[in-house]
């Protein structure tokens, strides 16, 4: 499992993150990656965590990706039995990236969503 995540992990921005904010933050954090709807409470913990800036960003894209994710396999779903493959294999494939985002940012790693982890930086 920690053969995967360092294959995520970004090592510049991990130094950044202190022990005591990883701590403190840790389970918040971890919850927000399952439910990625809730992306803005790593910042209502600590607004000036670099730790909880990047993981409210890393959830917004996970959120905004699950939302596009969810419309392209609606929109797909039309399709009787492909569609309904297609759904699942995508549910599926998301909820891993979910689990694995929160095993990481449990650990106290830096964990960027792969191809789409730089497009969001708002916080």
């Amino acid at each position: 499992m920690d053969g995967i995540l360092e294959n995520f992990n970004d090592k510049s921005v991990e130094s950044t993150f202190t022990s005591s904010d990883v701590e403190s933050n840790k389970i918040i954090v971890a919850v927000c990656c399952i439910v990625s709807i809730l992306f803005f409470l790593p910042l209502l913990m600590d607004k000036n965590s670099a730790y909880c800036k990047f993981y409210a960003n890393q959830i917004l894209t996970l959120f905004v990706c699950l939302l596009v994710l969810g419309i392209v396999c609606a929109i797909i779903g039309l399709i009787p039995v492909i569609g309904a493959i297609i759904g699942t294999v995508a549910g599926i494939a998301a909820l891993a990236v979910a689990i694995l985002m929160a095993i990481g940012a449990f650990k106290g790693k830096a964990i960027r969503l792969p191809f789409v982890g730089n497009l969001i930086s708002i916080f």
